[in-house]
């Protein structure tokens, strides 16, 4: 994790690694999560998210909130979807075995969390068919993160129509921090997963790495306790390599994937083929006194069945120049993306129309970031995008900063935000009952104000509140005078406002306390109306408020104790719950480290969505893994 202040002992990274030097977590080039760094050196770790360049943590205007590579060592977590759970600003819901919904603000619900964007080192995991993620398709070798940033609130004027209630930018380590070979086993009672990366040196100017991981997914419950069927496995397989010629820097990567998942409905478990993989490639040099980013990549996805085959193949450019003049720093891009859908079924009475559609989307994009003096910033940008369902959205954003001269950060914003139509939104056909319409862009408009200080060389905090106005929300109307067809409307309307607060304190230089809390209240007429017969069902279920509270404590200089509780309120139909994890690591060597891990230790049977087809319950379970490097 780059950060302004350098680790004691830590060597220099070489000077070909991309980004130049940079000062890593811990003592060594190869093993740089084994020390944990202090909260003023955690406010000064760069994060790229808020304004698709560096800035210190301190520095970013926005809700963001940054997981570790430590955090998710020490979280014992298996999967992408449980590491998430760390981040206070978001909710995370698990539906079954390897299904979750995950949201910012609100809108949770398997059906309804369709206002997130997820990155994986700049690739977009967005499904057209949905507006979701498709988390049983999308993992990582968790080992090879090198920090999350979950920013909550809309990022439409760098990200896009899709960033309507936040972002998730999950960034991999380079080679060069990955050299040589680790390998990772653990099992438990539900689960089981290794992990097995070996890299090295590319000639005198660059580094590679390959991997190979592999998973098994213990049913769920159902909500009586009977075995759901739902289990899943699967292996992924890649490679990236980084290297420098003159000042161009070059990146490319790749990964193959393989899965099993069971469709769940009525607990028969019919399995289903999850697969795909993708490549990018990615140049950067300087230019003009900035950097010029250029990145291309090609994602395949099938999803096959005994009654359905969904396919999607993508390609997507995108170019990227930050620049400084004078007081000014800006960003400059364009993107375009085009995806080949293919959605064909079985059934004779509910399909898409029609099955192959290839949708575009084309962007530009400008920011421009003042600096007026005396500790004040105004950032100010926009996006211009044109997409195959509803043309033209324009996504501006406002943002002002100011920072005290001791540090603390104060910061508010304006912006607009939106999310396209899906293929099921536009092409859902049931004849005689719903035909496809002339569904819109859903749209937001956003006001935010936060705080963010340091107090304490020991302590820090961040606050944010939130209101939010939703228009033109998924609604189904009725036709009138004969009722049927139904089709999919915009008549829906919401507003949202919360707060979200985080903190951290260091009690010891060997033990840290954390905590985080979000509130949210909706407002929405949910009394079925001809214009929405479904009683504005798209808003998704969502406690109130969560909290989470968590304790890291080095009780000697070999074994950690990681111990860590949520509470949920509850859903419509779903009780709130406490649960706690527990995680106990030894290093037994410099390279050899052994953990146990606790999960949902204080419930025997929990289920966290109101999903009436899908909520599956889960109980306790425990996870032991040894990971070793060479």
């Amino acid at each position: 994790m780059p950060a302004v202040v350098q680790a004691e002992e830590a060597p220099a990274a070489p000077s070909h690694a991309p980004g130049g030097a940079r000062q890593l977590i811990g003592a060594g080039w190869q093993d740089p999560d084994l020390t944990r760094l202090s909260l003023e050196e955690l406010s000064m770790v760069e994060v790229t998210s808020v304004s698709m360049r560096p800035e210190a943590l301190a520095d970013a205007a926005a809700a963001i909130y940054v997981i570790s590579a430590d955090d998710i060592r020490r979280s014992g977590a298996t999967s992408l979807p449980e590491v998430l759970r760390l981040a206070p600003n978001l909710s995370v819901q698990r539906v079954n075995a390897v299904d979750y919904a995950i949201s910012a603000r609100g809108f949770n619900g398997f059906e309804t969390s369709n206002k997130l964007l997820v990155l994986i080192d700049g690739r977009s995991l967005y499904s057209t068919l949905h507006s979701g993620v498709f988390w049983d398709a999308h993992d990582v070798m968790l080992q090879d993160v090198e920090r999350i940033e979950v920013i909550s609130g809309p990022g439409g004027a760098l990200y896009g129509s899709n960033a309507m209630n936040g972002v998730i930018n999950i960034i991999t380590r380079t080679p060069h921090e990955t050299r040589g070979t680790l390998l990772s086993a653990g099992a438990g009672d539900d689960d089981a997963a290794f992990a097995l990366r070996h890299g090295g040196d590319l000639g005198g100017a660059g580094a590679w790495r390959a991997w190979l991981t592999g998973h098994e997914r213990g049913a769920s419950r159902t909500r009586t306790g009977e075995d759901a069927n739902d289990d899943a496995g699967g292996l992924r397989a890649g490679a990236r390599a980084d290297w420098a010629i003159g000042a161009n820097r070059l990146t490319l990567q790749g990964d193959v994937f393989d899965n099993e998942v069971a469709i769940d409905a009525d607990v028969l478990g019919v399995d289903t083929g999850v697969r795909g993989g993708h490549v990018l490639g990615r140049w950067n040099r300087p230019l003009a006194g900035g950097d010029l980013q250029v990145q291309a990549y090609y994602d395949v996805l099938e999803r096959s069945g005994p009654q359905m085959l969904d396919e999607a193949k993508t390609w997507d450019l995108s170019v990227q120049h930050a620049f400084a003049r004078g007081r000014h720093r800006f960003v400059l891009g364009a993107g375009h993306r085009e995806v080949e859908s293919r959605i064909l079924t079985s059934s004779a009475a509910v399909f898409l129309d029609p099955a192959d559609r290839t949708l575009t989307l084309t962007n530009v994009f400008a920011q421009d970031q003042i600096a007026l003096g005396h500790g004040l910033t105004l950032t100010l940008g926009a996006k211009l995008e044109d997409n195959s369902f509803s043309g033209e959205e324009f996504l501006p954003n406002a943002r002002l900063a100011w920072q005290r001269p001791g540090g603390d950060l104060v910061w508010a914003a304006v912006s607009r935000a939106s999310r396209t139509p899906n293929r099921v939104e536009r092409d859902l056909t049931f004849p005689g009952f719903l035909v496809g319409a002339d569904f819109r862009s859903e749209t937001a408009t956003a006001w935010e104000l936060g705080y963010r200080a340091n107090p304490l060389p020991r302590m820090s905090f961040s606050i944010n509140a939130f209101y939010n106005v939703y228009d033109d929300l998924r609604t189904v109307s009725i036709t009138p005078v004969t009722v049927l067809p139904l089709t999919l409307t915009n008549n829906g309307e919401a507003t949202t406002r919360g707060v979200e607060a985080w903190g951290s304190y260091d009690v010891s230089p060997a033990w840290r306390l954390s905590a985080g809390v979000s509130t949210l209240t909706k407002d929405y007429d949910a009394t079925p109306t001809p214009e929405d017969t479904s009683g504005l069902r798209s808003i998704g279920d969502d406690p109130d408020f969560q909290i989470l509270l968590r304790s890291q404590h080095d009780l000697t200089d070999a074994v950690e104790l990681d111990v860590r509780l949520r509470a949920v309120d509850d859903l419509k139909v779903v009780d709130g719950y406490v649960e706690a994890d527990v995680r106990l690591g030894w290093r037994l060597t410099d390279r050899l480290e052994l953990s146990l891990t606790g999960q949902n230790l204080i419930g025997d049977r929990r289920v966290e969505t109101g999903d009436p087809v899908r909520g599956r319950a889960f109980g306790r379970s425990v996870f032991a893994a040894l990971q070793a490097r060479f």
